[in-house]
């Protein structure tokens, strides 16, 4: 049951789907348009018809006589047909919800939840009016070539058991972004940004509804600098903000890119949980740290805090070397000392 609101939800359309499917399975091969045609029980002509629509859409395509069709160009922006065939490729069932336009993705999530849609879902969007980050802070999210996403799932379970989750998510959001851009160094700051050589690309947020003894659901979100243009960006950010175009050098394949993140956002909740772990938290996180080595500065408790960051205990708390010996940062806002 989609709620009642000022945002049109746009749906996956079966036909659109199944063309979709049959060209991207066919990879660099032609599929003909007769084919096409049987699958959906329609004609040639409407096939056609179908395809002129796709191209509107920003997709292109080869033609050729008794051949047919080839993909050649993906959409360059979020496609809800396209979201459900790269995440049912990655085998991930999740119910993703496409808006053109919303104020948050977290809080279409509680919207949802609070007309009883059943977790796990995805909400993405291709624009964020009231885009949120940690500590109250805006999120800049104007461009259609960014992925806003938020992932929300049920626990019901004592929150300690799920302490871990938002530094899991960010060892494989970076991990399933590290494969779209190998040459770029991604790392995590401490404890919910993603970086590349010092700018901040992505930020992450965790919000829970508890219960007095149990956490009742996770609403994870991420606001990804994808293919944007950080000349851009308003002013007071460009220095600091970056997009993973920029660092690589050329577009990524957006809704491919949001499948991946779905599906690390599932391994981490998975990892959390307790299920399939097969490595120490403190040592998946050390070669990913954007701060390892280096002299910060946290406010804890409205404290500050400086020392030479040393990675994260088994808790998930900060280490910092400090003067007086070695501190753990459980939760507050670090930045790199100047």
């Amino acid at each position: 049951m989609t709620p009642d609101t000022e945002y049109r939800q746009i749906e996956p359309n079966e036909d659109t789907y199944v063309i979709l499917k049959a060209l991207l399975d066919a990879g660099d091969g032609f599929v003909s348009g007769s084919q096409l045609g049987d699958q959906l029980g329609v004609s040639r002509p409407a096939i056609h018809g179908k395809l002129e629509k796709l191209r509107e859409q920003g997709f292109e395509f080869e033609a050729v006589r008794n051949k047919g069709y080839r993909l050649i160009k993906e959409t360059d922006v979020l496609h809800p047909d396209l979201i459900r065939y790269y995440t049912e490729k990655s085998q991930h069932t999740t119910d993703v919800l496409y808006f053109p336009v919303i104020d948050s993705t977290n809080s279409e999530a509680e919207r949802q939840l609070s007309f009883a849609r059943k977790s796990p879902f995805a909400i993405t969007s291709s624009c964020q009016t009231k885009g949120r980050g940690r500590l109250g802070r805006d999120w800049h999210s104007a461009s259609a070539h960014n992925l806003y996403l938020t992932t929300v799932f049920e626990p019901n379970i004592p929150p300690q058991q799920l302490q871990h989750f938002t530094l899991w998510a960010g060892i494989h959001i970076c991990r399933a972004l590290q494969s779209f851009v190998p040459n770029a160094p991604l790392k995590i700051k401490w404890p919910n940004d993603l970086h590349c050589d010092g700018r901040k690309f992505a930020g992450m947020l965790t919000e829970a509804k508890m219960d007095a003894d149990s956490i009742r659901s996770i609403i994870f979100g991420i606001g990804l600098n994808l293919n944007s243009n950080p000349a851009n960006y308003p002013i007071e950010i460009r220095g600091i903000a970056t997009s993973l175009y920029a660092v690589h050098g050329k577009e990524l394949p957006l809704n491919q890119v949001a499948a991946k993140v779905i599906a690390a956002i599932h391994t981490a909740y998975q990892c959390a949980m307790g299920a399939s772990i097969t490595e120490n938290i403190a040592d998946a996180w050390a070669p990913l740290s954007a701060l390892a080595g280096k002299h910060v500065t946290a406010i804890m408790s409205g404290k500050e805090i400086s020392g030479i960051a040393s990675g994260i205990d088994a808790s998930g708390a900060l280490l910092l070397q400090t003067e007086s010996g070695m501190r753990s940062i459980r939760a507050g806002d670090v930045t790199l000392k100047k």
